[in-house]
């Protein structure tokens, strides 16, 4: 038997018909001025791709296409050239479903495990010194506009810097590298720690403690996801591509400029917030504060933030958010006194 096809010597444009025959368990190719057996080693024979013309590809760059998938399937079959594994599988709906199932749990498998895992990594590598940059590029973005003076006098100030930064800090942990007061109606009551340990405390948190012991509880809180890089992590995994790319090539203007926004808008998963509680609660019994103490102010943060969420569709840089679980974090908290 033989099918028809288009020939092209690989040099000029020239098409040629030709037609594709077995003969004697050999195949061979003639038409006009044409006469070549196809050699083994000296073709290749690309998967079927839908409905395109079947391929021969030869070794000094000529080609031959042939439309006539069934004759040449059959043909090839008869000269005992098997399609190749690539060619069986995607001629299978039941393999492509199969290959789709699979595309489909690889990439939910980067983004539940993969992306964390990339991110922590990746996080891990950034230095000190990148960290506190992006601290400072922060507060350039946003002093003046979301975060205003502070209205604490300086007397203050003072008492719960000192206290902040004579606590003790677990193993793995670092003291904070700036302490600083701000107020911020549109955010609320709230203080948060920046990647590089640059501490900042709204007035507005302070004016909701009952104590300065619930404010340092905070605090500890926050010092948590300094230590682990939380901040750092979901910044990396919102704008993985972007900003890891351009870290890897040593080109961290793109991964300053993106900080910013990126760290605003950044919500912690229950995970990192469990870690950090542990973290904070470790650090407060470390310097004789109960840990009921952190649950006493996420209380408050909960019924402070609660009406304004419902209103304007939670805060902004809202670190202690009230996440579904939060009931379950104070009542572990009250378990550790």
């Amino acid at each position: 038997m033989s099918v028809c096809g288009i020939y092209f010597d690989g040099i000029s444009a020239r098409r040629q018909v030709v037609t594709l025959t077995l003969l004697n368990g050999q195949l061979r190719l003639e038409g006009d001025g044409i006469e070549r057996s196809l050699i083994e080693g000296d073709f290749t024979i690309p998967g079927k791709l839908g409905n395109t013309a079947r391929l021969i590809l030869f070794a000094n760059g000529a080609r031959c296409e042939i439309t006539d998938h069934v004759g040449f399937d059959r043909l090839m079959a008869d000269a005992g050239i098997a399609p190749s594994l690539v060619g069986h599988l995607e001629s299978s709906w039941h393999y492509a479903i199969a290959a789709l199932a699979l595309t489909l749990a690889l990439v939910v498998a980067t983004y539940v495990w993969g992306l964390p895992y990339a991110a922590e990594r990746i996080a891990n590598k950034i230095p000190a010194r990148v960290q506190v940059m992006i601290d400072e590029q922060f507060m350039k973005t946003f002093d003046g506009k979301l975060l205003e003076p502070s209205h604490l006098s300086a007397e203050r100030q003072q008492i719960i810097s000192s206290r902040l930064l004579k606590l003790r800090i677990p193993q793995g942990g670092t003291q904070p590298t700036h302490v600083l007061f701000r107020s911020s109606p549109p955010i609320g009551p709230n203080a948060f720690a920046l990647p590089g340990g640059t501490v900042v405390v709204l007035d507005e948190i302070v004016n909701l403690s009952s104590d300065d012991d619930e404010i340092l509880a905070v605090l500890a809180h926050e010092m948590g996801h300094v230590a682990e890089r939380h901040a750092l992590r979901q910044m990396l995994q919102a704008s993985v591509v972007g900003l890891a790319m351009t870290w890897y090539v040593g080109d961290i203007s793109t991964l300053l400029a993106a900080a910013p926004t990126t760290l605003l808008e950044t919500r912690y998963s229950r995970d990192f917030e469990r870690r950090a509680d542990d973290f904070g609660a470790r650090m407060l019994k470390l310097n004789g504060i109960s840990p009921g103490r952190l649950a006493d102010i996420l209380e408050k943060l909960e019924h402070a933030h609660a009406g304004k969420g419902a209103s304007q569709g939670g805060s902004a840089m809202d670190y202690l958010s009230t996440h579904p679980n939060t009931a379950e974090r104070i009542r572990s908290l009250r378990l550790m006194q």
